[in-house]
């Protein structure tokens, strides 16, 4: 049957066939045949040296070998240490518990770090809005410095209050996360001037200490007159003193 059935078909059409089922069959062999993906090439280390890759879930955190910062993640590159010798590496960060680890490294060894840091308190930083003035910062009522002020609160609520001498305490209230970056910023207001409260009593009225000078005046002078007149006044010629 499939003799006579290409026998049967003109050259052309059989050239048009062939062509149909190459095209069919070309797919199914380029994915049977495909290369397999290539892997990335593993880092190869001399016999006399030895690495150390560190990741971490903690964007920013500071990476130190043997207390030397080398980097902060993410850290897409590797540190080479000296083999056989013991390294401490610690990674760490504000508000978050540091990671500690020490290892060993032999020649030619890569050595993966995860290190995993636990939040455990928020950053708090408090400014002025006057630069001139430095204000005093309470945090739940205790003192805990001046402006600028850069400190670590535990998480849950908290009041801010800012102070400072002639002005008008203010706080605010702050919800803190563990792993936090918490700022605020304080505007103290000048303490107001007192009001004099308006007198409206007799002894505030001015007509009424005039005429209490006037009495005052008047008086006075009457007993200076009354004074002249009897120490003062002439003795008749002939008034004669008695002896006795």
């Amino acid at each position: 049957m499939r003799r006579y059935f290409f026998r049967s078909l003109a050259p052309t059409r059989l050239i048009s066939v062939a062509l149909a089922l190459g095209l069919a069959v070309a797919p199914l062999s380029a994915t049977a045949f495909a290369a397999p993906p290539k892997k990335a090439a593993a880092t190869k280390l001399a016999n006399d040296k030895a690495g150390i890759t560190v990741s971490s879930m903690t964007k920013g955190a500071k990476i130190f070998i043997d207390d030397k910062e080398v980097g902060e993640v993410p850290l897409d590159k590797l540190l080479e240490v000296e083999p056989s010798k013991r390294h401490t590496v610690r990674v760490q960060k504000r508000g978050f518990s540091p990671f500690v680890e020490t290892v060993l490294p032999s020649g030619g060894q890569l050595i993966e770090i995860e290190a995993d840091l636990v939040a455990v308190s928020a950053a708090l930083r408090v400014a002025s809005l006057n630069d001139a003035l430095k204000l005093q910062i309470l945090v739940d009522g205790r003192v805990a410095g001046f402006t600028p002020f850069d400190g670590d609160v535990t998480p849950g609520s908290h009041t801010i209050e800012a102070r400072a001498t002639g002005y008008l305490a203010e706080s605010q209230l702050i919800e803190a996360k563990a792993g936090q970056d918490l700022t605020l910023e304080f505007g103290l207001k000048l303490v107001p001037a007192p009001l004099i409260k308006e007198d409206k009593s007799l002894l505030s009225r001015w007509w009424f200490w005039t005429a209490v000078g006037v009495v005052v005046v008047g008086g006075v002078a009457g007993g200076v007159v009354a004074a002249q007149d009897t120490h003062l006044s002439p003795k008749a010629p002939d008034h004669v003193l008695p002896l006795q």
